[in-house]
């Protein structure tokens, strides 16, 4: 097992000869304002998969003080007790309504103040409640069944206030389990959308949604996939839920690694946003209820525990957390799936994403705490940031005069990144550092005299800490992000030209960005041909994050159906291209098309920043 594992580090940790450059330009004088928010909130992004009261007390204080995380995500709602139904959670039987008072009034009179409760997101486990025609709640003069029994259930449950004040995700990944909980998607669907109008009739104040949706792969059979699961949830429930919720994570295997992170993860998200808009006419907040890193079982990276694999969940939550604080008006919780202890787990090997693991019966801490220590004391007002390659992701804050320069190296290669900074002087700056060499994350921080080159090796990612002169002026101005999705999605283009209109605003415009989702086989080149109001534009060959040469197209834990699904190869991503200013009007005209074969334009996005002075 560990020369099959040595290779997987070392293939990992592998850096090419040939270094790739990026410029990145920075303001702190200028702040930016995503539709209105301009600052970072720790607690919509720095989390960890569980609550306050499961993790060994003795490094509660470390954790949550001295590091600054909150909580998180709970499994606490719903899910009939064995006791109740007469049978296990995996099978919905026949309960009383008697019985379930008697249980919800033991429980309230055990039940405390939950640390966070206004930012848990509960949820429960989906088998406790299919087939639905067996879920029956026998109440004094009638017996429900099916949905009304569950919306009655849910009801119930959350006459525990502290489980309504946070973020109710009726369902944890339903859809991957319709096949073995004997069900269909449609059935899914219909329980989310009646029992969160049954929850808002109740408790008017709760914010119930979902679906929690694993192994988005969108793309698959002509989107049949999306048309089929998250497509038609917001079609049919998105109007009832307070928030939509969906699962990114990067999977590996012992040799090989399906990578979200970048192109990928953007173009499901944009998707989501612009089925939104066009179904609901709003783009419903976000949760993104779990992400990071999964390992596929069955191989023997899930087996005996070692420092390298803590490292694979590392860089799989900070590559694609780096992609939510550039969301910050639209995701509102983001749970990096690093969960605190797994007593549950009846293996003889640790559970793989625990932040503690028990030797000799007692805790000791993983290599995931680095990820926690990495990001502390990490605050502030969102600054001008700007990357012009696709791999160096870029986020900045300042938080009165220490800012913070955030870098994410998405690719498996040494990336130089020249950094240009304006508008300020500083007095002291120091380069804190997460990477691995293929035996763990190694987190470092050290001061450093020249900012204006840092070098960031494979996955690698870097926090630049300034602190600056006195007399910088806090803020001189604001760049205001605006976007706008066109309402044709999923559009199927050749080499005939397609036509997309959109306006732009030329006052104060510092700059247009647009963000084209595009699905095409893999074995075609991925690039469309580009026209701005006629004329042919230059578009940069690199995608954001890995090459997508391989990609996990099955859903975990689920039956295959009689018809096999088809194993499509897909480039599936957002592809960004700065506009040049010089070819925009008021009134545009945008045109695509590709070279040969055919492809799919998944959304079509128009990124505006305009620049305002602050004594305006």
């Amino acid at each position: 097992m560990r020369t099959t594992l040595l290779i997987l580090s070392l293939m990992y940790s592998f850096v090419l000869t040939a270094q790739d450059k990026a410029k990145v330009t920075f303001n702190p004088s200028t702040k930016m304002s995503y539709d209105g928010v301009t600052k970072f909130e720790r607690k919509n992004f720095i989390n960890v998969h569980t609550t306050y009261e499961h993790i060994p007390q003795q490094f509660r204080k470390e954790l949550y003080e001295e590091l600054g995380v909150s909580d998180g995500r709970s499994f606490g709602l719903g899910t009939p007790s064995n006791k109740l139904s007469g049978t296990n959670h995996k099978h919905p039987g026949t309960f009383s309504e008697k019985a379930l008072k008697a249980e919800m009034k033991k429980i309230a009179s055990h039940s405390t103040p939950r640390k966070f409760e206004d930012e848990i997101i509960v949820t429960s486990h989906p088998g406790s409640y299919f087939p639905v025609g067996e879920f029956v709640l026998e109440k004094k003069k009638e017996q429900l069944v099916g949905i009304p029994a569950i919306e009655e259930y849910f009801q119930q449950r959350l006459r525990e206030s502290t489980y309504r004040k946070g973020y109710i995700e009726i369902l944890n990944e339903p859809f991957v389990h319709d096949r073995d909980m004997h069900t269909s998607v449609d059935t899914i669907i219909d329980m989310f959308k009646y029992t969160a109008k049954a929850i808002h009739q109740k408790y008017p104040q709760a914010k119930v949604g979902g679906p929690g949706h694993a192994w988005p792969a969108y793309e698959l059979n002509d989107f049949q996939i999306w048309k089929e699961r998250m497509g038609k949830f917001i079609e049919v429930a998105g109007n009832d839920m307070d928030f939509l919720s969906v699962h990114l994570y990067s999977t590996y295997y012992d040799d090989k690694a399906s990578y979200r992170a970048g192109a990928n993860a953007e173009a499901i998200l944009d998707m989501i946003e612009a089925k939104s808009l066009q179904v609901t006419g709003t783009i419903k907040p976000l949760v993104i209820s779990e992400y990071g890193s999964g390992f596929k079982k069955g191989t023997n990276i899930v087996q005996a525990y070692y420092k390298e694999r803590d490292w694979y969940v590392i860089h799989g939550v900070n590559s694609k957390m780096m992609q939510f604080m550039n969301r910050p008006h639209r995701i509102v919780k983001s749970v990096p799936f690093i969960c605190g202890r797994a007593d549950w787990y009846d293996n003889e090997h640790p559970y793989p994403w625990v932040l503690f693991h028990k030797k000799n019966n007692e805790y000791q801490k993983t290599e995931l705490i680095k990820f926690y220590q990495f990001w502390k004391d990490v605050k502030g007002e969102y600054v001008f940031i700007q990357s012009d390659h696709a791999d160096v992701q870029t986020v900045g804050f300042r938080d009165g005069n220490k800012v913070f320069i955030c870098l994410d190296n998405l690719e498996d290669k040494t990336i130089e990144v020249d950094l240009a900074g304006t508008g300020f002087k500083h007095q002291k700056a120091e380069l804190r550092r997460i990477y691995s060499e293929g035996n763990g994350p190694i987190l470092s921080q050290q001061s450093i005299s020249d900012i204006s080159k840092i070098t960031l090796s494979s996955d690698e990612t870097a926090i630049l800490i300034l602190e600056l002169n006195d007399d910088t002026d806090e803020f001189s101005s604001t760049i205001k992000l605006t976007e706008q999705y066109h309402p044709e999605t999923i559009q199927k283009i050749g080499q005939q030209e397609k036509e997309y209109q959109f306006d732009v605003n030329p006052d104060e415009l510092v700059f247009v960005d647009l963000h084209l989702g595009i699905a095409r086989p893999i074995a075609e080149d991925f690039l469309p041909i580009v026209k701005l109001n006629g004329q042919k534009i230059s578009v940069s060959r690199n995608q954001m994050g890995r090459t997508q040469d391989f990609k996990e197209l099955t859903f975990e834990n689920a039956l295959e159906p009689k018809i096999k699904r088809p194993q499509q190869q897909n480039f599936f991503g957002v592809h960004k291209i700065a506009l040049p200013k010089a070819l925009l009007k008021k009134k545009n005209v945008l045109s695509l098309s590709f070279e040969k074969g055919e492809g799919y334009i998944s959304t079509v996005k128009l990124v505006q920043g305009h620049q305002s002075e602050m004594n305006q």
